[in-house]
């Protein structure tokens, strides 16, 4: 791409712009050199609108082409969180943003992957969006928002989409699994007000969510387990092994501490994994003597 015109396009010169147009109108077909960015891609990037909006009249096709990784300018909109921008990107024409990039991901999904709050809002009130993110993606956009623990749009997907906490990845992870994963207390929350059952799904590796939470010691995440889903403690890894042998396993002192006061009457802490080993087998083998002498 002629280094004048993509000056123009991010310094937002439109007059520059305008000029350059006016004395090569084959100018507008260039592309940059390995990404293959069009004028429009660059101009949706820097937030230009008013470039935006001269590019879109006088090559209104442009809405649609596709860089080197598949990708619209629109795509670029969703990217940078460009709110102002991709309305105009999306009047021009909607099913722009029905492409999928080289990497199977939707606009949509880029835009809860950067945490652009309202861009997700936008691109939510578009009745055509949620069966982009029905299809089979590795993730789709919860599972990256929870990831990223993105709270405002996790909350905002559940808000509009409340059947989304029950999709899964290809290792059978559930949102759920991820917020678990990460520690995050705020999202396990609203994925647990959701759908209580969801604590009872496994993944490809055989743990449940709370699983997870065990191998973190979190005990912020084992209370809401505790008050919202009490019957996933009962939930025991493909080896047999309960949440208490996981979190001695991995010597989480302050969460056995919790587990203890909460589950002192009962016979849970004697449960053997399939090899025969108690929580205290656990301790003695690991070297984890506090625990023992708890």
């Amino acid at each position: 791409m002629d280094s004048s015109l993509f000056e123009a396009i991010a310094k937002n010169e439109r007059r520059t712009f305008m000029n350059l147009v006016r004395e090569n109108g084959e100018i507008l077909q260039q592309r940059t050199a390995k990404t293959l960015h069009t004028p429009l891609h660059l101009a949706s990037r820097f937030d230009n609108i008013d470039l935006v909006t001269e590019i879109i009249k006088l090559c209104p096709d442009m809405v649609a082409a596709e860089n080197s990784k598949l990708e619209t300018p629109l795509r670029e909109a969703c990217r940078q969180g460009n709110v102002k921008v991709l309305p105009l990107l999306l009047d021009a024409s909607p099913w722009a943003a029905c492409k999928l990039n080289s990497d199977n991901q939707s606009a949509f999904y880029m835009a809860c992957s950067h945490g652009h709050l309202n861009v997700v809002k936008l691109l939510l009130s578009k009745p055509w969006v949620k069966g982009l993110e029905e299809d089979s993606f590795v993730q789709n956009s919860l599972h990256v928002a929870v990831s990223r623990e993105y709270t405002g749009i996790v909350r905002k997907i559940l808000e509009v989409w409340p059947d989304f906490p029950q999709k899964i990845d290809r290792n059978g992870y559930s949102p759920l699994h991820c917020s678990c994963h990460r520690g995050n207390v705020e999202i396990t929350r609203m994925l647990l007000k959701s759908g209580a059952e969801l604590a009872l799904e496994f993944n490809n590796d055989g743990y449940t969510p709370l699983h997870l939470a065990a191998m973190n010691g979190n005990t912020a995440i084992l209370k809401e387990f505790m008050s919202m889903a009490p019957t996933s403690f009962q939930c025991h890894t493909k080896n047999g092994e309960t949440v208490f042998h996981l979190i001695v396993r991995y010597n989480h002192y302050d969460a056995f501490k919790y587990l203890v006061h909460v589950f002192n009457d009962t016979n849970i802490f004697h449960c053997p994994d399939q090899y025969g080993n108690t929580i205290f087998h656990i301790a003695v083998s690991g070297g984890h003597h506090q625990m023992w002498s708890t």
